[in-house]
């Protein structure tokens, strides 16, 4: 059974609307409810007259007086007499109070006042805020993040560190991102052992709604997805998949029948229908390659996958320290950077090794988290195959790395670089991005931190996890609100 927090029964003309004009929108009977398994959503049914526009504006106070106060608003409900509303952006343990705003043409009218109060706790979910570690930290904005454990969670937190919106799956998330249709998208396992594939797609709207599940196996589907997925201008689905190829390696010491695992793209619309497919093995030999036979259980490591305005891609590799860009159209492979065999001349500072989280900024650079991780920096030997990563790694450092790509004489420019603190370096995985001009947040996976650092990358506070997550994402807005302006 639905809790029922408060229920308001109006009449047409009831005093619980503030009627500024006889002819505006009706507002009828408004029930308010809590939803099952979440604590951070409540759901606010409205009858209105028929054809209008619905939201709700709430707000709570931030001093004591009561004289200030942060105005949010829902989702819009549009064109309709029964609106379900819901409030995906509150605070726990915390006194709101909220109106009824409905709109038909120029015409508006508000409801009284009312308010609800958010539960003080929550059932055990894996993320708590530590708020002596945020104390230097505020921004606009939210920052999206998962945890990786089952069941699995996606999260969303404001500017500070509160928790702001979860999502709960039984498996695991080994992949989330927050996409331009303000949907959430996850790579799902069963599974905690490998870190970032797995074997089905999710999409939930921002109300915690599944919108679309694709399963490898099922929808002629065959590969497993692994490192990325998010929508493209067009809102098809893009992700990074396996493929394998059976290949006679016997020229180089192997078999007749090696398999071969690469990596590829692969865009599917919403109808399960793939839109266009891409291999490495379309474009390279893996018999060029000297170390295959050593590599070839992950031949490259795909970790990374942007679509630029043009619509050609980017794929970062990390066994090769190096970015390709692929051409959307042709699947042809258009140029090469970094590693032992890039295309661009590049100074040493801009030099990276075992990158992620890459993508092309508003300016048209490229944007990448350097892990500097050296074992797989171009040229690098290892003296011993008993010397551990870690000690390989002791004297490395992650950057935030921003690179000018001159493609006509094909150099690079270092544009920016921000240094982390070596104790949160991160040999795999993570991310890093500018939250503003001045606030800088890293994904620091491999030692379970959120961490904020200004431009010279000095540590300006930190989220610690419970669980690791893949990387962190900013979000300036959850939806467009203009409506409400």
């Amino acid at each position: 059974m639905r809790k029922i927090l408060c229920v308001c029964l109006l009449s047409i003309m009831s005093s619980c609307s503030q009627i500024s004009n006889k002819f505006a929108p009706q507002i009828g009977v408004i029930e308010i409810n809590s939803v099952k398994d979440n604590a951070l959503k409540i759901k606010i049914d409205v009858e209105t007259t028929e054809g209008a526009d619905a939201y709700i504006q709430y707000w709570n106070y931030t001093n004591v007086t009561q004289t200030d106060s942060v105005i949010s608003y829902s989702p819009i409900s549009r064109n309709s007499n029964l609106h379900h509303l819901m409030l995906v952006d509150v605070n726990l343990n915390t006194d709101y109070k909220y109106n009824v705003v409905v709109q038909k043409k120029s015409l508006e009218r508000r409801s009284k006042t009312y308010n609800f109060t958010t539960t003080r706790n929550i059932q055990w979910v894996p993320y708590y805020r530590n708020k002596d570690s945020l104390s230097h930290v505020k921004f606009d904005g939210y920052l999206h993040f998962h945890s990786r454990q089952i069941p699995g969670y996606l999260f969303l937190t404001n500017g500070e560190g509160k928790l702001a919106s979860y999502y709960k799956n039984e498996d695991n998330f080994k992949v989330s991102k927050w996409t331009n249709k303000e949907t959430l998208l996850g790579i799902l396992s069963n599974d905690t052992l490998h870190f970032t594939n797995g074997k089905k797609i999710i999409e939930y709207d921002k109300f915690g709604n599944t919108i679309l599940e694709i399963e490898t196996g099922k929808d002629n589907i065959q590969q497993s997805f692994h490192h990325e997925v998010d929508l493209d201008e067009n809102g098809d689905i893009m992700t990074l998949v396996y493929n394998k190829k059976i290949m006679d390696l016997s020229s180089v010491g192997g078999t007749k029948t090696d398999t071969i695992k690469g990596d590829g793209i692969l865009v599917l619309n919403h109808k399960k229908e793939v839109v266009w497919e891409w291999s490495v093995f379309d474009v390279m030999n893996p018999l060029d390659d000297e170390t295959i036979l050593n590599s070839k259980k992950d031949w490259l490591h795909a970790n990374a996958l942007f679509k630029d305005k043009h619509g050609d891609y980017y794929v970062s590799f990390r066994n090769i320290s190096q970015v390709w860009k692929i051409n959307g159209k042709t699947g042809d492979l258009i140029w090469k950077l970094g590693g032992i065999d890039s295309d661009f001349k590049m100074p040493e500072e801009a030099v990276f090794s075992g990158q992620h989280n890459i993508r092309i900024n508003n300016d048209n650079e490229l944007v990448l988290l350097d892990n500097g991780n050296l074992r797989f920096k171009p040229g690098y030997k290892q003296a011993s195959n008993r010397i551990k990563m870690l000690d390989i790694n002791a004297k490395s450092q992650s950057r935030l790395l921003t690179l000018s790509l001159d493609t006509l004489n094909m150099e690079v420019k270092t544009k920016d670089i921000v240094l982390f603190p070596k104790k949160y370096f991160t040999h795999s995985q993570g991310s890093a991005e500018y939250i503003n001009d001045s606030l800088v947040v890293f994904c620091s996976t491999n030692t379970n931190r959120i961490v904020f650092t200004n431009k010279s990358g000095k540590e300006l506070g930190n989220m610690p996890l419970e669980y690791s997550t893949y990387r962190v994402q900013y979000i300036k807005e959850l939806y467009d609100t203009s409506y409400a302006n």
